[in-house]
């Protein structure tokens, strides 16, 4: 991505998923597969035709809505669920009721790429470049969508963290905090440091996966949280 080069990304084919699930359930296991939105890859298409394949009902194949940070906190959520002796139907609905209290927000250092993936347009492009713009986006269903403009690099970075603030105020605080970086590593561990100061709770830093790189760029910042509810 720092190059320049141009690639493409490419979901796991239905062999590779019956490759995963067929030694599982002829152990006598059921499966909850749990995988990247279907707004950004195609991972969960492959994932229902090696269900469909396999002749199966031990499968539940799952959308997370997600990636990055807020995947692995669905997919632990369903873990610890299991754990607890929670049923495969069970932890399915668990996991669909935590999509309303997982948010992700993001801040992409160059907009090249959103424009690539058609989330602005050239004209949108150009004029912000010009103007010295950022575009912070979220995950709205699954999908990176475009939430709002910011003015200079550390001033958008302050935005990023107040939009997070707005949901500490909006629920209960949070059950966790996690940021996301990319090739920017130095600047992702003093972000970490900035987001954990601001909301006074520990936070976990979290490289980038490649699916969202290629989505946002390889220089960006990130906040996934997972709020509480008032009781």
């Amino acid at each position: 991505l720092k190059s320049g080069e141009r690639f493409e990304t490419s979901q796991p084919s239905p062999q590779d998923f019956i490759d995963a699930y067929k030694p599982l359930l002829d152990e006598g296991h059921e499966i909850i597969s749990i995988h990247i939105s279907t707004g950004l890859s195609g991972t969960v298409n492959s994932a229902n035709a090696a269900k469909t394949l396999l002749q199966t009902d031990k499968i539940t194949v799952i959308d997370s809505k997600s990636s990055s940070a807020n995947l692995l906190r669905k997919v632990l959520l369903a873990y610890d669920l299991a754990n607890k002796g929670y049923t495969r139907e069970q932890i399915a609905e668990e996991i669909e009721k935590s999509y309303s209290r997982i948010f992700g927000f993001f801040l992409p250092m160059d907009i090249q790429y959103l424009e690539r993936g058609g989330r602005i347009s050239h004209f949108q492009s150009k004029i912000s470049t010009a103007l010295k713009l950022y575009f912070i986006v979220h995950l709205n269903e699954g999908r990176i969508d475009f939430y709002k403009l910011g003015r200079t690099r550390k001033g958008s970075t302050e935005e990023l963290i107040n939009i997070v603030k707005g949901l500490k105020n909006k629920f209960d605080g949070f059950e966790y905090v996690d940021t996301i970086y990319g090739a920017n590593v130095e600047e992702g561990e003093e972000f970490r440091k900035r987001v954990e100061d601001a909301f006074g709770q520990k936070v976990t830093k979290y490289r980038i996966g490649p699916v969202l790189g290629a989505h946002l760029s390889s220089e960006f910042l990130g906040i996934a949280s997972f709020v509480k509810i008032r009781r």
